[in-house]
């Protein structure tokens, strides 16, 4: 075979194999173009394919269709700007997104892949292309992109305290309620760790970063309640939720969603007090004392002493001077009382001149001496106007053997004992 045999041969393998390539290529969205060198940018070559944009190659080629009203009229000049500035660069390649029109009048988003052949002086000889219709991907990236800045505006403009944070505590994002809940900046928040904000003992800070950790591993949300200290060490109590995010089980962060709730709680609190306390005194009241002897029975805590006490004059008090005065000698009744009971005592008003107190791990000894101290600063209490004096009864629980009913008659009999005994002197 003639070496020009045999060229003619391989010139004709080529051929088929890049016909070949150029019909599987039309089967696809890629669209291939040639231009022309020089004003403008006619076209030489488009693959059949440019159908699927509802033109055939014809239109172009006989230049009844101008590639540059092919182009969306609000990408075209930006869109020859950088072609022409590229051509003239000596670029061999480029790469560029825009919109094209269709024949019907829909709009397609399309990726340009141009390339360029030149002469030994860099001057363009060739220029060659593709268009990929991606659409798809480009909506799919608006809509997220769109959906992105619609969450970081709720996130950004959100009451709440949302806030982000690794798992060592230190923050990634905050948003404007975090900024203002805690009185920091965002930059000062974004140099500060989680664990600077919580009210906590040095040594609860070591648990609470191991419940961190353990809720990271578990991939488990959770409700929490905290108190932290905000810029001006007022304490803020925060109510919400903690979410792990995680990225295919690579756990990236973790999202808190709190609200201020500090004047509910205050609410709830005083709520709570009120509920169970007397409001004259601020003692505890009936209600509580009644549950808490039940539950220390129930706890069997013994041994525990009840102290059960009864005003001496005052509805004298009140006929003569007025309730007024009569408030007044029930207010020193229950101060002494606080003086002269442990920390640990439960003292209780349980009615208008009646008082009990319950004394956890005491004995009868005990709660003996301390009916003696009250009756004594009861004696030294110096003022000329009231007079305060009580009747008192005591009583002791060492084990099951007793109930509460024993102990609560026990030390009624005792109390009347001693208020007799009082009337008769």
């Amino acid at each position: 075979m003639t070496d020009n045999t045999q060229f003619a041969v391989n010139h004709s393998d080529s051929t088929d194999k890049l016909s070949q390539v150029f019909d599987i290529l039309e089967k696809t969205s890629i669209v291939v173009f040639e231009w022309s060198i020089g004003p403008g940018i006619p076209v030489k070559y488009v693959s059949k394919n440019i159908s699927s944009y509802g033109y055939s190659a014809e239109d172009f080629l006989s230049g009844k269709i101008d590639y540059w009203d092919f182009v969306h009229k609000d990408d075209a000049e930006k869109t020859k700007k950088i072609i022409y500035e590229k051509r003239a660069s000596r670029a061999k390649e480029y790469k560029h997104i825009y919109r094209v029109v269709c024949k019907d009048g829909s709009i397609r988003w399309v990726e340009e892949w141009t390339i360029w052949e030149r002469d030994e002086n860099g001057n363009p000889t060739s220029e060659k292309g593709i268009i990929r219709d991606i659409t798809e991907q480009k909506e799919t990236a608006i809509k997220l992109q769109l959906s992105e800045e619609r969450y970081r505006k709720l996130f950004e403009n959100a009451c709440a305290l949302i806030c982000t944070f690794d798992k060592y505590g230190n923050f990634i994002s905050i948003n404007n309620a975090c900024s203002e809940i805690t009185g920091y900046s965002k930059d000062e928040l974004k140099n500060m760790n989680i664990f600077d904000l919580l009210v906590l003992k040095e040594s609860q800070k070591k648990s609470y970063k191991k419940r961190l950790w353990d809720l990271v591993s578990r991939m488990q949300n959770k409700n929490i309640e905290v108190t932290i200290l905000n810029k001006n060490k007022k304490r803020i109590i925060l109510e919400g939720r903690l979410i792990i995010i995680d990225d295919n089980y690579f756990t990236s962060e973790i999202q808190a969603v709190l609200q201020d709730v500090t004047l509910r709680k205050e609410a709830e609190n005083k709520i709570y007090h009120l509920s169970y306390h007397d409001k004259l005194t601020d003692l505890y009241n009936r209600a509580y004392f009644d549950e808490t002897l039940e539950r220390m029975w129930k706890l069997k805590q013994f041994p525990y002493s009840l102290i059960m006490g009864d005003m001496n004059g005052l509805k004298s008090t009140n006929d003569f001077y007025g309730h007024k005065t009569g408030d007044k000698l029930i207010q020193a009744m229950a101060d002494i009382l606080r003086k002269c009971c442990r920390k640990t005592d439960i003292i209780a008003r349980i009615g208008g001149d009646e008082f009990a107190i319950i004394l956890p791990n005491c004995s009868g000894k005990e709660a003996l001496k301390i009916c003696k101290r009250i009756k004594q600063m009861c004696m030294q209490y110096d003022d000329d106007e009231i007079k305060p004096d009580i009747a008192l009864g005591y009583s002791t629980i060492e084990d099951s053997s007793k109930t509460n009913d024993d102990l609560l008659l026990e030390a009624d009999r005792r109390m009347y004992l001693d208020k007799a005994c009082i009337q008769k002197i």
